[in-house]
């Protein structure tokens, strides 16, 4: 457990970070890409917030791959060295919990960004200088695990 409360704009509470277990296929992953020591953010339009590339496992996908393609769809990078960091869990507003995997990496090249449905802008910041309006548990997990 936490010893801060840590919810997000959706209302989902971080309730831990735990050591990755690799033979449990997570929900979702999220992906800190760094690139000269600043962390890659999503800007995502319909939330209005700053967050890490991300989302869903799809059927049949792999966490790695999912981390893979979530980064390439949502900021247009690569990374050489997508690495499986720590797994976390959260709870959702109804209750239920899910468990998501955070992933890190190194972009070596920056990529033309092209905005999308998802993510209107892309950038690089200071771990220790994220936007006000970055999701609250995004936020966490950069100072936390970068």
């Amino acid at each position: 457990m936490l010893n801060e409360d840590i919810v997000n704009e959706r209302g989902e509470r971080l309730l831990s970070i735990v050591a990755s277990d690799f033979a449990v296929l997570p929900a979702f992953a999220l992906v800190i890409a760094t690139l000269d020591d600043d962390v890659v953010l999503v800007h995502n339009p319909r939330r209005a917030v700053w967050e890490l590339p991300g989302g869903f496992v799809d059927a049949g996908e792999t966490a790695d791959a999912c981390a893979g393609r979530e980064l390439r769809e949502e900021s247009a990078q690569c990374v050489a060295d997508l690495h499986g960091v720590a797994d976390i869990v959260i709870s959702l507003p109804d209750g239920t919990a899910r468990r998501g995997r955070v992933f890190r990496g190194t972009v070596t090249q920056w990529r033309p960004f092209v905005p999308t449905v998802e993510a209107d802008d892309c950038r690089t910041w200071r771990a220790s200088a994220l936007p006000v309006r970055t999701s609250a548990i995004d936020a966490y997990l950069v100072r936390h695990l970068t």
